[in-house]
């Protein structure tokens, strides 16, 4: 049993295994570890909102770009 599995909460780690579906302890970890960084990184982009300005006008210049001419 490597280190990590063997200091982690057993419990959680078999609950999690059954949840997801995974074969291996270090399967369930490794997607945990996934999921808490999206997760982490969708609570800094919540930060953002409403701090970028937004102009429609934009979205109009580049589709008019990206047209073949």
């Amino acid at each position: 049993m490597s280190t990590l599995s063997s200091s982690a909460d057993q419990q959680l780690l078999a609950e999690a295994k059954q949840l997801g579906g995974h074969k291996t302890k270090r399967e369930t970890i490794n997607e945990a570890l996934k999921e808490y960084i999206r997760w982490r990184k969708q609570i800094e982009a919540t930060k953002l909102f409403g701090t970028i300005d937004f102009y429609p006008d934009f979205l109009e210049e580049m589709e008019r770009k990206s047209q073949p001419r």
